[in-house]
C-alpha cells in the first residue's frame, strides 16, 4: 500500500476543524489500513474538540479491537457491528458533553478500514484488498483508479444543512458499505472544503490509470503531491474552508 493525507487550515478560517488519521499495520505478510476525515459542523461549538475527539476514539479502536477482530478472523458482521457500536458511544460521549455545558457540538466522519487478502487460486496467490466504509456527514469518500466513482452520499440538504452526523443529532446509525480494491485503485476520504470545488473528471485525471505515468503504483510523495494540487485548486476557485484528504493506493 502507498498513501498520502493533505491537511491545510486556509487563511481565512480561525481554526482548524478537520481531522484526520491515517494508520497501516503489518499483519505478518498482510497490511491493515485505517483512514478517517472527520469536518467538525461549522456553526457549533468546539468543532475541531468534536473532530479530534472522534478521530482519537476511531485510532483506539482500530488497534485495540480491529486488529484483534482480523488475527482471530471473527466474521465482517461482527466487526461492523463493534465499529458501529463505536461510533454510537461517540455520538452519546458528545450529545452528554455538550449538554453538560449548554452547547451543540458535532462533527462528520467518514472511516474506511483496508485489509490486505489472500487467494491461492494459482501460483502467485492472487492478492486484493477489501474494504468496509462507515460514513455520517457531508466528507465524501470515492473509489479511484479505473475513473472515479462516489462511495459516500451526503447526509445533507440542498442547502448544505447536515440532518446526520456524530454527536449533534439524535442516532440515526451511519452508512454502511463494503468492498474490494483492484491493484492499481485507490480509496481517498475528504472533507467538504476539499472536494467542493473539484469534479470528479479532475480526481479521476490525477489518480486514474489513464494518467501518463510511468510506473503504475506511485509512491507516497507523489501522491501527496497530486493531492495538493487538487487541494490548491480549489484554493484558486476561491475554496476558504479547511481542507483535509487521505488516500491509499493498492
Amino acid at each position: 500500500m502507498t498513501a498520502a493525507v493533505y491537511y491545510d487550515k486556509g487563511d481565512s478560517a480561525s481554526v482548524q476543524q478537520d481531522a484526520l488519521v491515517l494508520e497501516i499495520a503489518a499483519l505478518g505478510k498482510r497490511e491493515a489500513a485505517l483512514l478517517v476525515v472527520c469536518d467538525g459542523i461549522g456553526g457549533l461549538a468546539e468543532g475541531e474538540y468534536a473532530s479530534s475527539y472522534v478521530t482519537m476514539q476511531v485510532r483506539n479502536w482500530f488497534y485495540g479491537s480491529y486488529l484483534r477482530h482480523l488475527r482471530r478472523r471473527h466474521s465482517t458482521k461482527r466487526i461492523v457491528r463493534d465499529c458501529a457500536g463505536m461510533l454510537y458511544d461517540c455520538n452519546r460521549y458528545l450529545t452528554r458533553y455538550g449538554k453538560e455545558r449548554g452547547i451543540r457540538l458535532g462533527t462528520t466522519v467518514t472511516m474506511a478500514l483496508l485489509q490486505e487478502r489472500r487467494l491461492f487460486l494459482g501460483c502467485p496467490p492472487f492478492i486484493f484488498t477489501g474494504y468496509l466504509l462507515f460514513h455520517a456527514g457531508d466528507s465524501r469518500a470515492y473509489l479511484t483508479g479505473r475513473g472515479c466513482r462516489g462511495l459516500t452520499k451526503d447526509d445533507s440538504f440542498g442547502d448544505h444543512a447536515l440532518h446526520r452526523c456524530i454527536g449533534s443529532f439524535p442516532w440515526r446509525g451511519v452508512q454502511r458499505k463494503r468492498g474490494h480494491l483492484r491493484r492499481g485503485e485507490s480509496i481517498l476520504l475528504c472533507s467538504d472544503g476539499f472536494w467542493r470545488q473539484l469534479e470528479e473528471s479532475e480526481i479521476a485525471e490525477s489518480f486514474g490509470k489513464k494518467r501518463s505515468f510511468r510506473d503504475a503504483d506511485p509512491g507516497d510523495v507523489q501522491l501527496e503531491k497530486r493531492l495538493g494540487k487538487l487541494g490548491e485548486a480549489g484554493r484558486v476557485r476561491g475554496e476558504k474552508d479547511n481542507q483535509a484528504a487521505v488516500i491509499v493506493c493498492v
